[in-house]
């Protein structure tokens, strides 16, 4: 029995789970290893290395299989590493069109190759991320995503007979309010090859989960179409507060089917498996000339995505994603067609007779540092790095949080990853049999976050607690250490009643600040400055602020700051609510410098007195539900100068990627 949509969703409307995304991965937590062993940077042929690190899965591998699951086989057999995603077949079932980022970690280029994995061809190469490649009934055109120009997701078409290419979604005819969410997907070629329909964030809010108490953000969805022209484009159909995605066509070209999950489920949606597991979603579609007479066809818990219309019938073929029954199932299932479960299936495209499929399957090696990344700035190369890197400028080494290869200690070690030092292990301080502290640490919510040189580079100062969501019920306290991992005291002996952490060190080395948060009342208590030689601390700020660092000439501290937040607000989503500011330690010339309505945060100095940032203004470069074990997929880094003024885009990938650091090549 078909019923309407909206009228039979019941979905999970729980609140985020509290778990980091920078969570270590032990060798067995998803089935593969973790390789910590540092690959050498080199950097001399550059103006030196850029670090950072990036949250995604560690590959993805395309596989073809008859539609039951059975023959399944690598799409490419000697491909063996990097990520092939998001697969669609072309119109006479010969070719499939992918994703890949075999030119570099974190850039996507468009291919298309035989089934039989033979005839690997390049559609669309640049150095914008180019995903989501279809191609239209008639095989004249190619339409697909692309960040080209401005850096957000837009549909472009290109004419596979002249190679020219042309945007759609960017012009003066469709262009939305650019302080909005600008984001476009998924695009989906009608039968006569006459509309492209896709889904859209275009013109929403910026919104956080958890009823707006969340700073990542949440996305809505709306299903859109265009001619591959430009022309006669307009909204099918939306939802408030709901997400409406990944079109397919029906057989006849009437209907558009499409997936739909309430606007509060797309965060947990692509966070931890276990939150996945909880959100429901289902698959319905619409009358295309309408926008009315909307049909659900699955019910039940689950999340729902993937769907496609079989062949020429009305069966319709999905994916579970999340629980126990993740896999592949079919509305109407046959001697062919019928249900089967594989973990880490995504992305599933139906051959246009409906006997094959092919899907993604990801893996989840994590990076080893060091590891060569795509450089979108031919000037620096480009590698990836754990968490809160910081180079000492007297001794040109590093110091890090190991949280993705680690157990949250610092580590000390070469610009170039070598010699490394064990310089502040958490389980000198903690026991390693509490099961308490050991969860802080395996859950990523807990450890010693953002170490700091102190001025000659013989000690290091950290936050040692548990921090995100368990600010509310533990305490953090400011260790300093000495980097041969000999000896530490604890400098702010925080009561449990309060959280200090995230501390920097002022040039000369005598005073350090550090921002403070109130466990009893679950309120911030803003930014302290602990002076070394005197053991006083003073106030520099009282409100939401965050993740403080000292310039290099010691002139201003750059942090992060909720800034709608008050006692009596509380921690609600308004407006735009997380920036980057700046203030002189002697508390004045308090300054805000983004001016984008997404958050940007998790900023630090560097080398060269500039700014460095993760910022969320060009959103998501994709459905955010599709995304796995990533808490703010949006996020891109950036780099301006100290009063804000030129701000560029140093990465453009399809991941989460932040935690920057220049490293000069004098300091390798």
């Amino acid at each position: 029995m078909l019923l309407p949509v909206f009228a039979v969703l019941t979905l999970f409307a729980g609140s985020a789970v509290a778990e980091c995304p920078f969570k270590y991965q032990k060798p067995d937590d998803l089935g593969h290893t973790v390789d910590k062993y540092p690959q050498t940077p080199d950097g001399s042929s550059k103006k030196g290395i850029f670090y950072m690190n990036r949250i995604s899965p560690g590959g993805s591998r395309l596989y073809v299989a008859n539609s039951d699951g059975s023959n399944m086989k690598p799409l490419e057999s000697n491909k063996t590493a990097g990520f092939d995603l998001h697969p669609s077949w072309s119109p006479d079932g010969q070719w499939v069109v992918f994703t890949s980022e075999r030119r570099g970690d974190g850039q996507a280029d468009i291919y298309r190759i035989k089934s039989d994995g033979t005839e690997l061809n390049t559609l669309v190469q640049t150095d914008a991320f180019d995903d989501a490649g279809t191609i239209s009934p008639d095989g004249t055109k190619l339409a697909y995503v692309s960040t080209l120009g401005n850096f957000t997701t837009n549909i472009w078409v290109k004419d596979l007979r002249t190679g020219q290419t042309h945007n759609l979604t960017d012009t003066a005819a469709t262009r939305g309010d650019p302080a909005s969410p600008q984001g476009h997907f998924r695009p989906a070629w009608s039968p006569d090859s006459e509309w492209i329909a896709f889904s859209s964030d275009r013109n929403t809010d910026w919104t956080g989960h958890s009823n707006g108490t969340g700073w990542e953000h949440t996305q809505t969805l709306s299903i859109y179409a265009i001619r591959p022209n430009g022309s006669d484009f307009r909204r099918v159909v939306s939802k408030p507060g709901y997400s409406l995605g990944t079109p397919q066509w029906s057989p006849d070209g009437r209907r558009i089917l499409f997936n739909v999950v309430r606007t509060e489920d797309t965060y947990n949606a692509h966070g931890i498996s276990s939150s996945v597991a909880r959100v429901t979603g289902q698959v319905a579609s619409v009358d295309f000339h309408t926008g009315r007479d909307i049909v659900v066809y699955t019910s039940g818990d689950h999340l729902k995505v993937g769907q496609h219309w079989i062949g020429n019938s009305s069966n319709i073929g999905y994916l579970i994603k999340g629980g126990d029954n993740e896999g592949i199932n079919y509305t109407l299932p046959d001697s062919t067609h019928s249900a089967f479960n594989l973990t880490y299936l995504r992305d599933p495209s139906w051959s246009p007779d409906g006997t094959k499929l092919v899907f993604e399957v990801l893996s989840w090696d994590v990076r080893s540092a060091g590891k060569q990344l795509f450089s979108w700035d031919e000037e620096w190369e480009y590698r990836f790095i754990d968490t809160f890197p910081l180079l000492s400028n007297t001794t040109g080494r590093i110091a890090l949080t190991e949280k993705q290869l680690g157990n949250s200690s610092v580590i000390t070690s070469t610009g170039n990853l070598t010699d490394q030092i064990d310089s502040f292990d958490v389980y000198k301080v903690w026991s390693s049999k509490n099961k308490t502290n050991e969860e802080w640490v395996e859950t990523g919510t807990g450890g010693a976050f953002q170490p700091t040189w102190n001025q000659d580079g013989s000690q290091i100062a950290v936050g040692l607690g548990v921090w995100f969501a368990g600010r509310n019920d533990d305490t953090g306290t400011i260790y300093l250490a000495n980097t041969t991992g000999n000896g530490f005291q604890d400098l702010t002996k925080t009561p449990s009643t309060l959280n200090a952490g995230f501390p920097s060190f002022s040039p000369s080395g005598n005073k350090l600040v550090y921002r403070l948060w109130d466990v009893t009342s679950q309120s911030p208590l803003g930014l302290r400055i602990l002076d070394l030689e005197t053991g006083r601390t003073t106030n520099l700020t009282t409100g939401w602020d965050n993740t403080p660092g000292w310039s290099p000439d010691g002139e201003r501290i750059v942090f992060t700051r909720q800034v709608n937040w008050t006692t009596e607000y509380g921690s609600r989503w308004y407006a735009d609510r997380f920036d980057i500011m700046t203030i002189r330690p002697d508390g004045s010339d308090l300054t805000r410098i983004p001016d984008s309505l997404a958050n940007d945060a998790h900023a630090v100095w560097s080398y060269d007195g500039r700014i460095l940032w993760s910022s969320g203004q060009y959103a998501f470069r994709d459905e955010c539900i599709l995304y796995d074990q990533t808490f703010q997929p949006y996020g891109q880094i950036m780099v301006m100068d100290a009063d804000g003024s030129n701000k560029r885009l140093l990465t453009d990938s399809m991941w989460e990627d932040s935690m920057p650091m220049y490293l000069p090549k004098d300091a390798l």
